[in-house]
């Protein structure tokens, strides 16, 4: 189909609620996508931090492949082989119990959300506020852009679900006096990715996290971004020691195939009794076949180790852009880094100079390049793209 025709369909009939750039890709390998006119572009989106493995990657691929060939969808009125192993394997080697599947990172906080609701009822207790960040992002659901920290996510729908406090990110003072007797959980990000890839504080979050178990209070952390080894452990927490009650997984989890992960540990790992909470698709055997593919790379050590190799050899290719005035601070951990830019370079101007050059950028909040590549991106690949970007920026005059 023609790439014209193509847009003149999406125009007509899909609900405006995206700004698409002028890309139409036809097909991938590796760390590369081709678009309708067969140009080549090197990847460092995949799909917004999903596709961890890259585009067709052997395993994955035929994962899909032959448990097509068994059956898609089966239901959870029944047990499942591959969602039992795939959820054996997901925990192992985690502080974490128990696993609800879902279908996207959204569902997994709405999860999330009702199994705090429901811990406390079943004790008894009435701790309905739970504290979220300012600047945070938690998804598209009306309870998740509630706990979303950014009203422009969550006003146009009001009114909104009560029992939402957001408070300053890497501020543990705000943090302290927001508690009270009515709080029951905190949810944060370790990075916050839709802000631009500002990382919490190390102090910051030691301290949240030895302020809940002081208070019982239960800490909820949001890695439906930072999980799945993006910075270079399994999940992000893991860079700053501590034990959160529950977590959240998505994104990369199956590399590309819709499926969400609340996991907990101890009693908040109980909480639900049957029919408190379901999905249809949730865990079906598709993806779960995907998922067990993907943890069968992600979850070994010298994978991880590589990531966080990768990640230190990114951050020391984009150090010299520095020097640039209008570049304003590069951070982020492993493979999920964020080069922040002066309000007078808009970063959706780099964006698509970038990929007129063959390589696939995001800008997120506080006009941040976004870099949240495949996992399996080369140091050649990286040195590529760092290069070119400089090339770029010694251009540019602002």
């Amino acid at each position: 189909m023609e790439f014209s025709k193509i847009k003149e369909l999406d125009s007509r009939n899909y609900m405006t609620v995206f700004n698409r750039q002028n890309l139409c890709f036809t097909h991938g390998k590796g760390c590369k996508l081709y678009d309708v006119a067969g140009k080549e572009y090197t990847d460092f989106v995949a799909g917004i931090a999903v596709n961890v493995l890259g585009h067709c990657h052997p395993a994955l691929t035929e994962a899909i492949k032959a448990q097509a060939d068994k059956f898609l969808h089966i239901s959870n009125l029944y047990y499942g082989a591959e969602q039992s192993a795939m959820c054996e394997k997901l925990l192992d080697g985690t502080i974490f119990d128990r696993v609800f599947l879902c279908n996207s990172g959204a569902e997994a906080n709405e999860g999330a959300l009702k199994l705090i609701r429901k811990y406390y009822y079943n004790r008894g207790e009435r701790r309905p506020k739970i504290l979220s960040a300012l600047q945070s992002f938690h998804g598209r659901t009306l309870a998740t852009a509630t706990l979303t920290g950014q009203s422009k996510y969550s006003a146009p729908y009001a009114p909104l679900p009560e029992g939402i406090v957001h408070i300053p990110y890497n501020d543990f003072e705000a943090f302290k006096a927001a508690v009270d007797d009515s709080v029951g959980a905190v949810f944060l990000e370790t990075i916050q990715g839709e802000s631009g890839v500002v990382p919490a504080d190390y102090e910051y979050l030691v301290n949240v996290y030895a302020f809940c178990r002081s208070k019982g209070i239960l800490l909820a952390v949001d890695e439906v971004q930072t999980g799945m080894g993006r910075t270079g452990k399994f999940f992000g927490f893991e860079n700053y020691g501590i034990q959160p009650d529950i977590v959240t997984l998505a994104k990369g989890l199956a590399g590309g195939v819709p499926i969400g992960a609340v996991l907990a540990r101890g009693e908040a790992a109980d909480a639900f009794r049957p029919g408190d909470h379901g999905s249809t698709f949730g865990g079906n055997p598709l993806a779960c076949a995907a998922a067990s593919a993907v943890l069968d790379v992600v979850k070994d050590e010298a994978f991880l180790a590589d990531v966080r190799k990768k990640g230190e050899h990114f951050k020391a290719g984009l150090a010299p852009l520095s020097k640039h005035n209008f570049v304003k601070d590069i951070r982020g951990t492993g493979l999920m880094v964020g080069l922040e830019l002066a309000p007078e370079l808009p970063g959706a101007q780099v964006v698509g100079k970038m990929a007129s050059a063959g390589f696939l950028l995001n800008c997120a909040g506080r006009n941040t390049l976004r870099f949240v590549p495949p996992l399996i991106i080369s140091e050649a690949e990286i040195d590529d793209m760092c290069g070119n970007l400089a090339e770029l920026f010694a251009k540019t005059n602002i």
